[in-house]
């Protein structure tokens, strides 16, 4: 029998003084908490305590002739005699047995968890995905709330994909409610989890969800006063979280690959479709949590006279690297979007119109500090006229603020060219020539 320990419920000192004495090689616990999880428990008939309700996978050598309540799948009983005289041999079939019953019971879970990753495999709503999953969890660790985070490449940040955990408010945090050191922990551990129950708001489990080497979601579990959770619990959810992993893996794949449906084929940048239903999102955003974020639209400069004299392949060149440029001039948060034929916008969240200037200079640099080489013997120089709208400074609807973007960025076009300029507040009800700010 493999080393263990076993539980003693007596009535008295004597069985578990007696036990020890003929069965030098094992250990027993007569209280605390080894005794009260141990998976073979001796309760002798009489005792003034009897073990908790235990787990499926614990054997009950009973001893003695007295009722201690209905007999339960598990149960060996044994006169006092019969035991005592060969209690080695019995405690290693009651040891035996608890190991079949452990194995039978990681087998039945292990079926469990591939008849719900068959039924998740057929499932393409990804909340009712998430709701699966995350129920399971806090049903392994006997919890009652919890959140999933799913990585969402189109916003490029973690989103709630489902929670019972009551109204958790959208964030522009990259991973909202979830410490930096105790993800890391988490990510570090061999069982893909960490736990931390005294931060400032309460205790949490933190779960990665891994496929390869991608971080596609995050499990938050909050811990509140009073609940407690199985250390073997663990155990059995980092298998589920490996065994769900292809799931989430595919579902996954399903948002990159929406992610792609919304990007332009040429440049890479996204499309008309992702700027109309992402700038709604972000107005909403500004407009819940009382933000500022900025628009800027730029249009490249004698482009047609590239595409009149060179062809338009070398046009379509020259759009790509201008793509390029100007992706390598912002940040991961910022949004680059082809809006038609040479214009392009991005979308600033959380940036002031005086942070927008700073950006929209640096990528104006960035398209003129060098000529853009097409190919070995032909060189491209172009510039590209801005135009900047802040929300809710210059508007604060959607059609306002790209006409107060793209009318600044034309007075510029049909002035100086290759400048920035900025919509006035007045812009709105009484148009004004527009503040060129200069390199």
């Amino acid at each position: 029998m493999t080393e263990t320990v076993i539980g003693v419920y007596g009535s008295s000192d004597d069985l578990i003084r007696i036990l020890r004495e003929k069965c030098p090689a094992l250990s027993f616990a007569g209280e605390g908490i080894a005794r009260d999880t141990a998976r073979v428990v001796v309760v002798e008939a009489g005792a003034a305590t009897l073990p908790p309700v235990p787990r499926k996978n614990v054997i009950r050598v009973i001893v003695g002739e007295g009722a201690i309540g209905p007999r339960r799948p598990g149960d060996l009983r044994v006169t006092r005699e019969a035991f005592l005289a060969q209690p080695a041999e019995t405690l290693a079939f009651a040891g035996d047995a608890a190991e079949l019953s452990l194995r039978a019971a990681h087998l039945e879970t292990q079926l469990g968890y591939l008849t719900q990753i068959h039924e998740l495999m057929a499932m393409a709503d990804a909340e009712a995905v998430s709701a699966r999953i995350t129920s399971t969890v806090l049903g392994i660790l006997g919890l009652r709330h919890g959140t999933l985070y799913l990585h969402d490449p189109r916003l490029e940040r973690y989103v709630v994909s489902f929670t019972n955990a009551g109204e958790i408010r959208d964030s522009p945090d990259y991973l909202p409610g979830i410490p930096e050191d105790l993800l890391q922990r988490a990510l570090g551990s061999g069982g893909s989890y960490a736990v931390d129950p005294n931060l400032p708001d309460g205790g949490m489990i933190v779960m990665p969800l891994k496929v390869d080497q991608d971080l596609v979601g995050v499990i938050k579990v909050p811990l509140a006063e009073g609940d407690e959770f199985d250390e073997h619990a663990l155990s059995n959810l980092t298998q589920y979280l490996s065994a769900v992993a292809q799931v989430l893996g595919n579902l996954y794949q399903l948002t990159r690959s929406r992610d792609l449906a919304m990007r332009d084929d040429l440049t890479k940048a996204f499309n008309r479709r992702f700027f109309d239903s992402y700038l709604d999102e972000e107005i909403e955003r500004s407009r819940r949590y009382g933000a500022v974020f900025s628009i800027i639209f730029l249009d490249l400069d004698d482009l047609k006279m590239v595409n009149n004299f060179y062809g338009h392949l070398t046009g379509s060149r020259t759009l790509q690297e201008v793509a390029k440029r100007i992706l390598a001039a912002v940040r991961g948060i910022d949004k680059v979007v082809r809006f038609g034929g040479d214009e392009f916008c991005i979308i600033l969240p959380q940036t002031d119109q005086d942070q927008a200037v700073a950006v929209a200079n640096r990528v104006r640099k960035a398209i003129t500090r060098n000529a853009f080489h097409i190919d070995p013997n032909l060189e491209i120089s172009i510039t590209a006229s801005f135009g900047i709208a802040s929300y809710p400074i210059h508007a604060v609807t959607k059609d306002n603020l790209i006409r107060q973007a793209d009318a600044a960025m034309f007075r510029v076009k049909s002035t100086t060219k290759n400048a920035v300029g900025v919509a006035l507040v007045e812009d709105a009800a009484h148009p004004v020539a527009p503040r060129y700010l200069e390199p």
